[in-house]
């Protein structure tokens, strides 16, 4: 008898609590799922979010916003007060930066709002525009969906490609303060009315624009932070002289399984060097010019395992000339060099760019794949 009365009671007071306060309806809403933020032609920011619509008799599926303002904060005023319906911040899926910005300014000061209100969502992915984020903004997405569902599928299915990055707003805010690393954001670019990941953007410690990563050097880059959860694809043009081919025809392309880096690090009257070993198991996916790879396949490893090594070094000393750390090495460098990274934590870039740095890959090919 008591259950039954439990329950009871527990119906009623639901039936009272579900009847309280006023009814929300989805139409009314104003979810922001896309945040972006750019300088204008006068340098001033300008900001721009990117909503649904639910109305049914409405004809577009998403309704694009804009203001101009000193902050962030100001600019969600200034949006409210000419939108219909009460707007919700904490749906975002994207935060768009444009590269004129970067290239002036920090923008971490402008995303201060986005970190001290918690009601915003700091899983947001973090792209940098190498144009205008006017254009993405405005790009015509008629036949593919709204704007913040195309740009966040997008990063996502090109990051587990592994040509590109994927930084979300709460790893962003680890990069920027942490002292052993730099940050790194994926880039995209409009192009004909089309939304293209062009690769990744490194930012300097104060987070200003360094330089920007095409694919490859993307893929290569995702291989020396050690991120080979999902395979990495790389094309090498070798040469034609070893496998008596011309030049146009020297391509082989290959999928990287396995080949997390071993790094060593070490003060040798504070000059600093790091080793980096990677055991490197791939299957092949393509091969331009004709090679009998069961008879010459040591031939062939250690063609890739040179011009693995030789690609990997050039893009270790574009950082370097930077003075940036997008490979996270400082980490490894606090935690095994602890008294020595004291000596150089607060210009690790400066650090790096100074230090040598010898990558020795060991290539082994796993598959040539199922008819040859």
């Amino acid at each position: 008898m008591k259950k039954y009365n439990s329950i009871s009671l527990t119906l009623v007071v639901l039936m009272i609590v579900s009847g309280c306060g006023k009814a929300v309806y989805i139409e009314n809403q104003q979810f922001v799922l896309t945040e972006a933020i750019d300088f204008d032609e006068n340098n001033k920011l300008v900001v721009y979010t990117s909503s649904p619509v639910f109305t049914k008799e409405a004809t577009d599926r998403y309704k694009i916003s804009f203001a101009r303002a000193n902050t962030l904060r100001k600019s969600k005023g200034q949006i409210n007060s000419k939108t219909s319906g009460i707007f919700a911040y904490g749906k975002s899926q994207n935060l768009l930066i444009g590269k004129k910005l970067l290239e002036q300014r920090n923008p971490f000061p402008y995303l201060d709002v986005l970190f001290r209100d918690s009601r915003n969502e700091i899983n947001a992915n973090v792209i940098v525009i190498n144009g205008t984020v006017k254009d993405v903004m405005y790009t015509n997405m008629s036949d593919k969906g709204r704007i913040a569902t195309v740009i966040k599928d997008l990063v996502e299915s090109t990051y587990k490609s592994r040509v590109t990055v994927q930084t979300s707003l709460q790893q962003f805010h680890q990069q920027i303060k942490d002292k052993g690393m730099t940050p790194v954001l994926t880039e995209m670019k409009p192009v004909k009315n089309e939304l293209i990941i062009s690769g990744t953007v490194l930012l300097h410690k104060d987070g200003t624009y360094a330089t920007s990563l095409n694919h490859q050097e993307s893929s290569l880059l995702i291989l020396l932070q050690g991120n080979t959860k999902n395979s990495i694809p790389l094309t090498f043009q070798l040469s034609p002289e070893m496998f008596h081919t011309n030049k146009e025809m020297s391509y082989v392309s290959f999928n990287i399984k396995k080949g997390k880096p071993k790094i060593k690090a070490k003060f040798e009257d504070d000059h600093l060097t790091i080793d980096i070993g990677m055991k490197v198991k791939l299957d092949l996916t393509e091969r331009l010019f004709e090679l009998d790879v069961e008879e010459k396949k040591k031939q062939l490893e250690q063609a890739i395992e040179k011009k693995l090594k030789e690609e990997c070094a050039a893009l270790i000393k574009k950082a370097q000339k930077y003075q940036i750390g997008p490979f996270q090495f400082g980490v490894h460098v606090r935690a095994y060099q602890y008294k020595n990274w004291k000596k150089v934590e607060d210009n690790w870039g400066k650090a790096l760019s100074e230090a040598t740095v010898n990558v020795s890959p060991k290539v082994i090919i796993k598959s040539i794949g199922v008819l040859e």
